[in-house]
């Protein structure tokens, strides 16, 4: 019986995997053209759930949507879909032309995102309430921390602090991503955004499956699925474990 791996073997073999990965052209390729599939599918989804969810619902009827929209909660999961949308496409294309402080720093953001699709999948008219919220509710309700700990443990605030530290805050440890010779990072960044990607569409596609307005992102479900799935099978990157780092956020 084989004895169990510490932190600092798994992620050696974690080092391993990138250095064999991480320049081969074609998984480059690979995860930049995913970023730029999920992001216009997210693009196209987003367009159409903000026609019908301004058009189709009772809350325009009822007085109780601010903007006049049909049903607020689905005009804000187009809103969520259309921000992750120009922050997965630009991301891509800050880590392709050499500049990955700035693509970490829309990764940051897309990790805020994930935590609200969560929150709106999970939570029964959560989507309604982010959209009609003022700041003030939006300090506290959804602050990234308290998204954590209304999760119970999906998301780990070590994970948080580690995209803070790599690019989210002005701060030294940035400096990592300043190395116009190396490679190696960026590439894990890009392939980590790919999970926040996944892991969005997740739960947009599990709110989909409860919503009479989710047609736009079901009919999407399986191109999607195998495009990742694709990715899975062919990058090692892919199946990384979550960074070694104590660093806690806020």
């Amino acid at each position: 019986m084989g004895k169990d791996k510490g932190p600092d073997e798994e992620w050696g073999d974690v080092l391993e995997a990138i250095r064999h990965s991480v320049e081969d052209p074609s998984l480059v390729t690979c995860r930049t053209e995913l970023a730029h599939f999920a992001a216009d599918t997210f693009a196209a989804v987003g367009r159409e759930l903000h026609t019908i969810g301004h058009i189709i619902g009772s809350d325009r009827v009822t007085g109780s949507s601010p903007w006049g929209h049909g049903t607020d909660e689905t005009v804000a999961i187009s809103v969520l879909l259309r921000i992750a949308t120009q922050l997965v496409s630009a991301s891509a294309d800050l880590f392709a032309d050499g500049r990955p402080y700035a693509a970490a720093a829309l990764t940051r953001q897309l990790v805020e995102v994930e935590y609200l699709a969560w929150a709106f999948e999970a939570r029964d008219r959560e989507g309604e309430r982010w959209l009609r919220s003022s700041r003030q509710e939006r300090e506290l309700f959804f602050r990234p921390a308290k998204l954590r700990k209304a999760a119970s443990g999906r998301f780990r605030s070590q994970d948080y602090g580690y995209h803070c530290e790599l690019g989210g805050h002005p701060v030294p440890g940035g400096t990592a991503l300043l190395r116009s010779d190396d490679p190696a990072l960026p590439q894990l960044l890009l392939a980590d955004t790919l999970g926040h990607v996944g892991r969005i569409w997740d739960h947009i596609l599990g709110w989909a499956r409860n919503s009479l307005h989710g047609k736009s992102v079901t009919d999407r479900a399986q191109a999607m699925s195998q495009r990742f799935a694709d990715w899975k099978s062919l990058d090692p990157l892919a199946s990384l474990p979550p960074p070694p780092t104590t660093q806690v956020a806020s």
